[in-house]
Formats: structure tokens, sequence, C-alpha cells
């Protein structure tokens, strides 16, 4: 393709139609488009194109797509492979000398598609051309550079040793002009701060993995630069709240890099650390006055604290004047930990954003608090005695005027709160303050204050108090206090009845020594009824209708309680009419239909006929979620139907049975089709076979079964499913009825082994062939196999079944595999004798045990997408084991073999080969070798 002005006018008119809205124009243009993206040049063309000056902005935007597109899929080599003829040599030069100086000059939107291009060219290598481009990078160009991705070129060999040095060249570079216009415009040093910061920000990504020789040979000169940017002040900027910004933004890269060079390098870095302490020191007085100056300050009190725990250089803060501890925490921690207007507004207006910063955001209050547990570590009188003081002030100040100084007292609290806790998370007492004494003081009154609604910023602070030290709150004070927390989950403020909720549900997690609960149902059903009431009410409340925190609370409620009918009729109720209202918020449904399923289940266990409840009140409405296609709510629906079946008492109704037909019909819905679905409906369709095995059976109904099982060991990512789906059917089904269908089955399985191997199919496979030896005895396995081709199983025997048994995880897989093993050998000696050497491969059962973990955390991102499954804890199917009446599958081993040998005295020698832990090899070979055989 020539460049000449009627090839410009064709790419732009066609680029334009690529945006028409018209779809017949817009195909039209892709076609051709598509077309000419077969001739030599056409790439080069295309950047020409993005490069001319005279073509809309739009147009340009749409031209990049298409070269960054055009790249992908021509640059390489590799394309070649796939039937497309990449780009020639002799292009790709001309292209390599266009397109970084164009990348530089151009707007940020067409700048992102020439990236996503320049990381596909640096794959291959880093041109050459691009050397003189980057030399010559002035600081007023630098900003253009922010969206180039250095990770792209990094990999590349001698990429540092070229780059670092023209880093370097830049940074001093400005940081001369910055010292000829100090006192010049804002717009004279907005570009050169701006071009700082990028090259602050560059330094921190090349030094974070390792020390590079290059920085660390010019350590004098960076670090040089980089404390003059802590120390000067640039008034033409400072003056407005944009340029303030702007040099905070520079301020705190600073900050980035010294924190790193502290905490990774710190022996070449430690001759610098008491001139940046200075600087820090001396910035975050200023800082520490400003409420908007949160980035800065959080930076900066950062470096204090790797400084002041650290053994070398902690003495630093000693000799910072007569009083420097005190100075430091008056002057630089203090200021940080009131409580500041935006604050105030942030806990009005979003209460779900305050919650998560004040419980796990790393705030300005947060960050000087760890200073002050820095300084602790090696002055820790000093800073007891400071912490004190400005408590008892704090507190004196509220108790003259409480209506106009609660703000001190919320101060105090979070003071004496912060310096109690550790990082991880364990709450303990320290020796900062008579926590015992603040509790019983200035917590409990807040607590038993007839007025929910007052202060709320100081009852929410005290319920985190609270929650924060619940271990070591005695139960029967814990218990004395319940009907008083019940109260609050109606304050109007909704982080206060969040944090009433929060305190609720984490008391009840607490366990005492052994792992027994420390609260059970009958410590908390004098106030059941009342709790549940309050917290259905509580999601009436105005912006809570979604509140994850009152849900998980009545989650956890339900989890402890003694569910009585009367329990039931009221969460019932209170649950079916949250989840009508179709909510928005992923964690928050999570935990609704968590709450249903608990309910379900614990009501239930204490008595089985409220199952006809659940299913005249959930039935309907689990049914209408699925006729609307409620895609977010489908997958829970599908496990909740999967519970009822469970627990309903035979025959199955026929509501559940149209279902199943419908789930098993050879054109089912499209939910099969999703992936994010299959776990759910595979749940159902097993609950069914677990629970109606003669109803399939009488309706002829086990050819759709296992055309679903077809189905989903077709695709990869449904392969254990679908043999989920078999190995329900093997477990419940009789012979006489699946075996007219297991040449299909076998026919299958071999079928996509042999063109889709994975681990996961392998597993399944042997998981299979193990439960349906144990269910329907070894003649039965190998007849049904041999059926499918002659000797077939030894084939399989000897290539995956026997090497495949050390994939095999968990108690009860691991169990069925062994036995399994055991009376393949046992029970058909002569085809052992003849044609296998078993090998039983086991790890030592302690490394191979899954226990079944406590209900997870479910984090906040939680939810429903179209890649995703979230699996339901209260609903988890409880695995039958199939060999119930076998405990031990090694001393079932052992018994088997001696009764073999006994029928046969003398007649297998043969050799089995079983790791077994030391303390039974001993007996095993005892035993053995009086029925002459060998083991090793």
């Amino acid at each position: 393709m020539e460049w000449n002005e009627k090839t410009l006018e064709f790419l732009s008119q066609r680029f334009l139609d690529t945006l028409s809205p018209n779809p017949e124009a817009r195909r039209d243009a892709e076609r051709l488009l598509f077309v000419a993206a077969k001739q030599s040049n056409y790439g080069l063309a295309v950047l020409r194109l993005i490069a001319e000056p005279s073509i809309d902005e739009q147009t340009r935007q749409a031209a990049a797509f298409n070269f960054k597109n055009h790249i992908c899929s021509r640059w390489l080599p590799c394309a070649a492979d796939s039937g497309i003829s990449p780009i020639r040599d002799s292009e790709k030069e001309q292209i390599n000398t266009l397109i970084f100086p164009l990348t530089l000059s151009s707007s940020r939107l067409i700048q992102t598609h020439l990236n996503e291009a320049l990381a596909i060219i640096c794959k291959h290598n880093l041109p050459a051309a691009w050397l003189p481009e980057l030399t010559s990078i002035q600081p007023s160009q630098s900003c253009s550079c922010r969206s180039l991705r250095l990770r792209q070129w990094h990999h590349q060999e001698g990429f540092l040793e070229i780059f670092a040095p023209l880093l370097q060249e830049l940074f001093l570079k400005t940081d001369s002009l910055i010292n000829c216009s100090a006192g010049g415009s804002a717009a004279m040093l907005t570009p050169l701060l701006e071009s700082q910061s990028l090259c602050c920000r560059i330094f921190f990504y090349l030094n974070f993995q390792e020390l590079p020789e290059f920085f660390k040979d010019h350590m004098n000169e960076w670090m040089g630069v980089f404390n003059k940017c802590l120390s000067c002040n640039y008034p033409s900027l400072e003056s407005t709240a944009d340029g303030l910004e702007l040099v905070d933004d520079l301020r705190s890269a600073v900050c980035d890099n010294i924190n790193l060079y502290m905490d990774k390098y710190e022996e070449e870095f430690q001759r610098f650390v008491e001139g940046f302490a200075l600087a820090v020191c001396t910035l975050l007085r200023e800082v520490s006055k400003s409420p908007i100056r949160d980035q800065l300050a959080t930076r900066a009190i950062n470096f204090l604290t790797t400084v002041s725990t650290t053994s070398a250089h902690h003495a630093l803060f000693a000799v910072a004047g007569d009083n420097g501890i005190s100075d430091i925490c008056q002057s630089s921690v203090i200021p940080n930990l009131s409580l500041r207007e935006k604050d105030k507004q942030l806990f009005e207006m979003d209460f779900m954003e305050f919650i998560r910063r004040d419980m796990d955001g790393n705030t300005r209050r947060r960050i000087a608090c760890e200073l002050l547990k820095g300084l602790a570590t090696y002055y820790k009188p000093q800073v007891t005695q400071v912490v004190s003081h400005e408590i008892h002030k704090l507190l004196s100040s509220f108790a003259t005027n409480p209506a106009a100084q609660w703000k001190d007292k919320d101060c105090a609290i979070y003071l004496v709160l912060s310096l109690a806790t550790n990082k991880k998370g364990a709450y303990v007492r320290t020796d900062f303050f008579d926590v015992q004494s603040f509790f019983a003081n200035f917590i409990i009154p807040e607590l038993q204050s007839p007025d929910v609604n007052s202060y709320p910023m100081l009852k929410a602070g005290s319920l985190k108090f609270l929650t924060m030290f619940r271990s070591h709150l005695p139960k029967p004070f814990a218990m004395q206090l319940f009907p008083e927390l019940v109260r609050f989950l109606q304050a109007e403020s909704k982080v206060v009845h969040s944090y009433a909720a929060m305190y609720i549900e984490k008391l009840l997690l607490l366990k005492d020594e052994g792992g027994r609960s420390r609260y059970v149902g009958s410590d908390i059903s004098p106030f059941l009824l009342q709790l549940m009431t309050s917290l259905f009410d509580a999601l009436n409340l105005s912006e809570s209708e979604e509140n994850q925190y009152i849900i998980k609370c009545i989650m956890r409620v339900l989890g402890v309680a003694e569910i009585t009918r009367e329990v039931v009729d009221l969460c019932l109720g209170g649950l079916t009419t949250v989840f009508s209202r179709n909510p928005k918020n992923p964690t928050f449904n999570h935990y609704i239909f968590e709450s249903v399923a608990v309910l379900v289940r614990r009501a239930c266990e204490r008595d089985i006929s409220l199952i006809t409840e659940f299913d005249s009140s959930l039935f309907p409405r689990l049914k209408m979620i699925l006729a609307d296609d409620v895609r977010e709510f489908i997958p829970y629906a599908f496990q909740l139907l999967a519970q009822l079946v469970e627990l309903n008492i035979q025959p199955i109704s026929p509501d559940y049975m149209e279902m199943f037909l419908l789930l098993i019909a050879p054109n089912p819905t499209n939910s099969w089709r999703s992936s994010h679905e299959v776990p759910a409906l595979v749940r159902l369709l097993q609950a069914f076979l677990q629970k109606a095995p003669h109803e399939v059976t009488q309706k002829n109904l086990l050819g759709q079964v296992l055309g679903v099982f077809d189905k989903l060991v077709k695709t990869p990512s449904t392969v254990e499913q679908g043999c989920y789906v078999l190995n329900t059917v093997i477990e419940y089904m009789e012979y006489g009825v699946i075996a007219p269908y297991m040449t299909f089955v076998w026919s299958s399985l071999f079928t996509h082994l042999e063109h889709k191997k994975s681990v996961k199919l392998q597993k399944c496979l042997v998981i299979f062939i193990s439960l349906f030896l144990v269910k329907h005895g070894p003649a039965n396995l190998v007849d049904t196999m041999n059926a499918v081709q002659r000797n077939i199983f030894i084939a399989i025997v000897d290539r995956f079944w026997i090497p495949d048994l050390k994939l095999i995880m968990g108690t009860m897989e691991v169990k069925l595999t062994a036995v399994a093993a055991t009376r393949l050998i046992c029970e058909t000696p002569a085809f052992s004798i003849q044609q296998l050497q078993m090998t039983l491969v086991s790890r030592p059962e302690q490394e191979r045990a899954i226990d079944e973990p406590e209900m997870p955390e479910i984090s906040e991102n939680v939810g429903y997408t179209a890649a995703t499954f979230v699996n339901l804890y209260n609903v988890g199917r409880r695995e039958v084991d199939p060999l119930q009446d076998i405990t031990d599958p090694k001393q079932f081993f052992v018994t088997s073999l001696a009764m073999l040998s006994a029928s046969h005295p003398g007649r297998y020698p043969w050799v089995i080969r079983y790791n077994l832990e030391k303390a039974n090899q001993d007996a095993l070979i005892k035993l053995c070798t009086a029925y002459n055989c060998a083991i090793v």
C-alpha cells in the first residue's frame, strides 16, 4: 500500500465509517479495512494517518485502535502459523522509526492504543531506533511518557544499562531548571515538577526488586535531589489547591523511594537516614496542620515509623532536641489523630466507606498510631507519659463541655484502642493506659446511654472498642450487656447500627480452649425474638436496606440459636421479603441466601416436619427467580432447591419432579451452557438422584441423566462436574439399572481421556473406577470395561489408575482408592498374578487429609459474574462415606491379604509395594512373611 493522498482519503473515510451509527456502514468499512490489511505497508500507512494533524481526533483514535490490533495479529513471526502473513522486516523498521516519537506527542487516548502496540513490539526486541528518542526527551515532554509501560522493556537485556543513565540525566536536568525557576510562575514550574514526579515513580519501579548497580553508584546524586524536594518551598504553586497537590505528589513519591531504600537497602542507605529523618520531621510539622494532605502525611509518617523501629537509627529521635520524643508526638502524631470535618461527612454520607477505612484502611489516624507504637519500641516510658498526658487532657476537655468537645473523647477512644492492639489483630492490654479503667468509666456509660442516637460518632467508637476487646469480656458481663447492644440496632446512624450488628456477629464466633463455642443457643434464647426483630427492622432503615453487616449478623445468629417454629415464621418472612427486592450488593445477597440455607438446615435438624413450611414459602419464590431469569440469583436458587430436595420426605412432590425433568431434558435451558451455573445445577441433579432413584428407574430417565454427564465431561471447565453426576449415579442406582449404560459411560470417558487428557479427568477416572469397584465388585468392573474393547481394563489400570493414585487427595478419597485397589488384588487373584503388579502409592495421611473448614469470610468483592460461582456454605452437600464399615484402609489391606493367603497357602508369592509409615511396616512385613507374601 503506497502512501499518497488517495490512500489517506481511503483510510480516513473507512475509519470514520467504523464510528457510524449505521450498522451497515460499519460492517462495510470493517470489511474493506480487513481486505486492505493484507497489503504490505498497511500498518505503516495507518501509523502515518495517525500522525496526520489534518485528520480529526476521533478518526485518528479509530485508526490507532486498528493499528494496535494489526500489530497484535501480524508483528510476531508466529503470525504465519495462524495463516496470517506477518509484517515484513522492512516495514517493521519504518514503523519502529515513527511509533515512539508519535506516541510521545499523541493525546492520551491515542497513546493508550499505541502503548499496546509498543508492548507487542517489545516482546520481540527493543528497537535501536528508539534510543535517540529516549535520550532527547525533555522535561516538558516527560509527562507524555507517563503511560509508557516500563515493564514491557524491563526484561530486555541491557535495557537498564541504557535507560538508567538517561533517566538520571533527565532528572538532574529538570532539577537544574527548577533551581533556576524556583521563584517563577506556577505555569513555568508545573511541567518541571510533573517531570520530577514521574522520574521518582520510575526510580521506584526500577529499584523495587533489587538495587541496580547504576543507582548504587549514583546514590549521592539521587538522594541529594530527593532531600531538596522535601525541603524546598514553591510559593507560586503552594498558594493554590491544585499547585499544592502537585507539590505533595512529588514529595509523596520521594517518601515512597526513601521508604523503599530504608526497608530493603538499609546498609547502602544508612548514611542518608539522619538527613531525611530531619527533613521529614520538619515537613510533617507543617503537613499535620492541614486536614487535606493525607497522602503526604501517611507517607512521611510511614518513613519515621520505619526509622523508629530500626536499632541502628532510632537514637535520631532522642537527639532531636531536649524533648525529642515529646516534640515528635505533639507536633506530628497527636494532630493527625484528631477527627476532621471530612471524617464526619463520610460518617454521615457514606457509611460503608467510613467503616472500611475505620476498620482496615491505611488512614492518617491509624498511621499516626503506628508511629507511636514504633517510638515505644525503644522509648516506651517517654511515649507512655506523652500518651497518658494527652488522653487525660482530651477527657478533661470533654468533661468541661461534652456537647462542644465530644471530638476530644472520640480522639481519646481512638488513641487507647489503637495503642492497645497489635498489627496481627490480636487485642492485648498495654502499659500505655489503664484500659480496664477506661472501659468502665468512658465506654460503658456510652453503651448504657438511654438515647442511642446522641453523639453517634462516640457511640460508634464505643461499639468498636467493645468489639475489639470482646474476647476479654467475661461471659456473664457480656450477656449482661447484650440487651443494651440490641437497642443500638435501631439507632438512626447507619455506622452505629452496623457496628452493633458487627459486635454481636463476632461475639458469637468466639471459641474457648478446645474449640468449644463460648456462646451457644441457650445463652441468647431470652433475647432471640427481640434480637431478630431488631435486625430485620434495621434492614428497613433508610440506606441500610442492603447492609451487609446486618444480614451477616442474621446469618450468624441463626447458626447459633435454638430454632423454634416462632423463629422460623419471623425469619422466613423477613428473609423472603428481603430477597424479593432484588438487591444489588453481591456480598449482601450472598449472606441473604446463606441465612436462608442455615435457617432451613438448623430448623429441619430440630424438626423435620418444618420442611413442608419451607417448601410452601420458598419453592414459589425460587421458581420465580428462575422464571424471571434473575441471573445474579440463579446459582443460589439452584443450591437452595437442592437443599430442599435432600430434606424432603419421599416420594418427591410432582412440582419437584417437573423441575427434574426440565433439568435433564435433551435440550435444556441455557443454564447448562453457563459455566458459573453448572456447579449449582449439578448439585441439584445430585440431590434428585440421591432422593428419587426409583423415579429415575421407573420413568426410564437414566439415559437423559447420562446425557448431561457426557455433555459436561466434554468441556475441560466442567469435566469434574460431569464426573460428580456419574459418581452419584453409581452410588445410588442399582447395578441392574446402570449395567446397560456402562458401555456408553466407559466409551465417553476413554474418548475424552484420549483426546483431552487432563489432571482433572485423570483424578476423576481414578475415583470413579474405585467407587464402581467397591459398589458393584471387581468382576463387574472388569467385564463392563472390557466390553468396550478387549483387555482395555489392563491398559487403563497400567497407564492411568496405578500412576494416578498419587493425585488423589482428601481422607475419604484416599480411603476409597486404597480399599478399591485392595479388593482388586485380593478378589481377583488369578488376574493379579498373571497380569498386574499393583502399587498402592500413599503419602502419609496427614499430608493428604483435607479438613472441612469453617465457613470462610466473604470478601467485599464476592459476587456473581459470568465466570464465577459462589458456593453456599450452609447448603454444602454432606458426602456419604460409601465405606462406612471400614475405618482403616491399611488394616483392611492387611486383613484382606491374610484371608487370601490363608485360603491359598503358599500360592501367591507376589510382590506388592505399599508405602507405609514406619510404625506400621514391621507388623505388616511380619504378617505377610507368615503367608509367604513379600512386601517392599
